[in-house]
């Protein structure tokens, strides 16, 4: 006789499953005007396994002089390190791109070489440095390729989005992502950066974003391109700087966005001197 199968009693609770990883759902945004003054546009939404929130954070932070860096990841505790590293690494050195650049990918790289030793090397009380050189004697063959492929595997430092000026007064902009490789937008004159980057990149495009736009033309480009990415996830509320070389602060109209938004899915995705000239109303100041 087949004895029946064990039912479950209405105490016992069920095992408890892992939440999947939600899919970063945010869009930074940086473009260089015909004066070579900057401008961002970024949400300010947090995604976490179990949910997301908006009007939660700024996603900049400074590291140097006339340097700020913006980023986009799943978890924003692994980004503050990378940018303190980047202003190590920048005291005391010629400010130019080139170090700019330097600093930001050589922070990058040593953080996401930490974060893999943490989470793969940790348990064994070795770094990355002991493992490379000795791990193939401490370890079987078969158990130092899986420590390996764990070690390439880990991720989740997420990408960054820096802007700034050189010595020169030159404006540029450049992005870090995964495993620390960099890409200067200084010719094109913006970029993006999170999940909803294309949609945002694809509005300047048809907008016809270039170097050569005024600061306020440019500052309507990134807000519409900022909502379009908000129908990808982006989140609805929106954080505006604009800096030139020397200044830290900039004021502008508490209207300034939502009278863009207004014009926005009122005229998407056309602008012409007129609508800039409606939105942008009173003068922008950069100080």
């Amino acid at each position: 006789m087949i004895p029946p199968k064990p039912r479950r009693l209405p105490h016992q609770i069920p095992k408890h499953r892992r939440p999947k990883p939600r899919k970063q759902m945010t869009v930074c945004i940086a473009a260089i005007t015909l004066n070579k003054e900057i401008v961002t546009v970024s949400d300010t939404m947090l995604t976490h396994q179990l949910g997301s929130a908006d009007m939660c954070t700024v996603k900049m932070e400074p590291f140097a002089n006339d340097w700020n860096a913006m980023w986009a990841a799943d978890d924003v505790t692994q980004c503050t390190p990378v940018i303190d590293l980047a202003a190590k690494y920048f005291q005391k050195r010629a400010n130019t791109l080139q170090v700019a650049r330097s600093c930001m990918t050589r922070a990058y790289r040593k953080h996401l070489s930490d974060l893999a030793t943490g989470r793969v090397l940790g348990r064994f009380q070795m770094d990355m440095e002991t493992f490379t050189k000795s791990g193939k004697r401490r370890f079987t063959e078969t158990q130092f390729n899986s420590l390996s492929d764990e070690i390439r595997k880990v991720e989740g430092v997420g990408h960054f989005l820096a802007f700034g000026f050189d010595g020169q007064s030159q404006s540029h902009i450049f992005t870090v992502v995964e495993p620390g490789i960099d890409c200067v937008y200084d010719k094109v004159g913006f970029a993006a950066i999170g999940s909803a980057s294309l949609a945002a990149e694809t509005v300047l495009f048809q907008l016809g974003q270039t170097r050569i736009c005024t600061l306020e033309k440019t500052l309507v480009n990134c807000l519409f391109a900022k909502f379009e990415a908000e129908k990808s996830g982006a989140g609805r509320h929106t954080f505006i700087f604009a800096q030139k070389r020397g200044s830290t602060m900039c004021s502008m109209s508490p209207e300034l966005e939502p009278t863009a938004r207004h014009v926005w899915e009122r005229i998407s995705p056309k602008v012409t001197e007129a609508v800039v000239d409606e939105i942008v109303f009173q003068p922008i100041r950069l100080r």
